[in-house]
């Protein structure tokens, strides 16, 4: 199922993802994320955040959860990076749910339903750049003169590349041929199963050209047939997974009530080797960037 493992590049994927969660713990209250410096790797820009309403309590507030970037040099191509859950006990109950189909693509087996009813939340919020005033100008009813989109998560995505490509001279219409959009998706923890949901959202619609799924510490997403008929989509899939690690235990492998099982391809490590023992320690995604690159800090709690 495509390449294998790239350290370097899964490295890289990986810091978009933290990078999520910096902008996140400075300031939870944030809906409308401003990047600092060094947050975002070199030669890349955001150009969209997400936001997420979480069933935990039945919680309907949106919260930041992640990031669509786009490379400078190449504006249509792009990443997409959703952070996880806070905290052991939100761990668990994001897994703790019934199988049922997933309503973006019926038909290709069925995941947690937790999972599925966040996915539904997801919101795309574009981040106004210098090329927007442009396009609101000449076209006010266009794509680009929106701040939110609606339909599903890839709907709103391929609406928001849409206003950049009309902002940009790319088409003419918004109904023309779209260009080339390769894109990599990559999470962590929950935000790995929704990169998963979103990758199998996007193969039945065709909004974007996804070369990689980057994920780390998924959990389990889906049934028996959901995962085999992710592992046949013609990309680079990569699961890096701590063998410590509780989340990706998650949800139980039940033969005959819950089949939940992973996709491929697993790259497992054991943390023990250079981090202490403890639920944040195997689970952090520091923990899973210093597996793939040393010189990459642990967090001060988790040094040996």
């Amino acid at each position: 199922m495509g390449q294998s493992l790239d350290p370097k590049l899964a490295l890289f994927y990986g810091r978009f993802v933290q990078a999520a969660y910096t902008m996140f713990r400075r300031d939870p209250s944030q809906l409308k994320p401003e990047p600092q410096p060094g947050d975002i790797p070199q030669g890349w820009e955001l150009g969209a955040w997400i936001h997420m309403s979480d069933f935990i309590l039945n919680d309907k507030e949106p919260e930041f959860y992640g990031v669509v970037c786009r490379e400078a040099a190449n504006p249509d191509s792009r990443i997409i990076a959703i952070r996880g859950t806070e905290g052991a006990i939100e761990w668990i109950d994001d897994a703790a749910a019934l199988p049922r189909s997933f309503r973006q693509v019926p038909g290709t087996g069925r995941v947690a339903s937790g999972f599925d009813k966040i996915y539904s939340s997801l919101k795309v919020v574009k981040r106004k750049l210098a090329e927007d005033r442009t396009v609101a100008a000449i076209a006010p009813d266009s794509p680009a003169a929106q701040e939110t989109f609606g339909g599903s998560f890839a709907d709103q995505l391929d609406q928001l590349a849409i206003s950049r490509e009309l902002a940009r001279g790319k088409r003419r219409t918004a109904a023309e041929a779209r260009p080339p959009r390769p894109m990599v998706v990559t999470g962590h923890s929950l935000g790995s199963a929704l990169a998963t949901l979103f990758v199998m959202e996007n193969d039945s619609k065709k909004k974007f050209d996804i070369t990689t799924s980057c994920t780390f510490a998924s959990p389990r997403v889906g049934n028996l047939e959901f995962a085999r008929a992710f592992d046949q989509l013609p990309i680079n899939s990569w699961r890096i997974v701590n063998t410590l690690d509780v989340v990706p235990k998650l949800p139980p492998h039940i033969p005959l009530l819950l089949e939940y099982d992973h996709v491929d391809t697993a790259y497992p490590f054991k943390s023990s080797d250079f981090a202490k023992n403890s639920l944040v320690c195997w689970h952090a995604m520091e923990t899973y960037l210093h597996w793939l690159d040393a010189s990459y800090a642990l967090r001060p709690e988790c040094k040996p």
